[in-house]
């Protein structure tokens, strides 16, 4: 269950994440689950779905929460890739060129030669979803 998010909830990563946050900004018990209600309307973060778990995220972030996720996936930018566009096009990757990246290396030099991208941290919304296509179709030919 690490990596695969539940019937209509958060994974278990997420989970742990939000935990984190609670330690991490030192959050009280009776805090914590007052967040929870107002931002992801629920009483436990294992309830959270995609969407509340992105509203409390926001709010822990804008009390001074840093995670290696936002720093990961360069959290939420006006006019760029969403976090969770980054996320698919690391994950596309991985499937097509069969190894982990972590430095992006080789997904910037594919970035760069094909979509004059230098970077995934400057892959905008727009050409988000035409990276995201390319990749979609070269994880599947390379299956086939």
């Amino acid at each position: 269950m690490t990596g695969r998010a539940r019937s209509g909830g958060i994974t278990a990563k997420q989970i742990r994440l939000i935990q984190v946050a609670k330690r991490e900004l030192k959050l009280e018990d009776e805090d914590y689950r007052t967040i929870l209600a107002r931002y992801g309307n629920v009483a436990s973060a294992a309830d959270l779905d995609a969407q509340g778990f992105d509203y409390v995220m926001r709010y822990f972030t804008a009390l001074g929460f840093r995670s290696t996720w936002t720093k990961r996936t360069f959290g939420n930018r006006a006019g760029m890739a969403t976090p969770a566009q980054v996320d698919l096009i690391r994950s596309l990757w991985r499937q097509f060129s069969g190894t982990d990246d972590p430095g992006d290396s080789g997904l910037n030099a594919w970035l760069d030669k094909h979509h004059h991208i230098t970077a995934l941290r400057f892959v905008g919304a727009e050409k988000a979803s035409k990276v995201i296509y390319a990749l979609k179709a070269m994880a599947a030919r390379k299956k086939a």
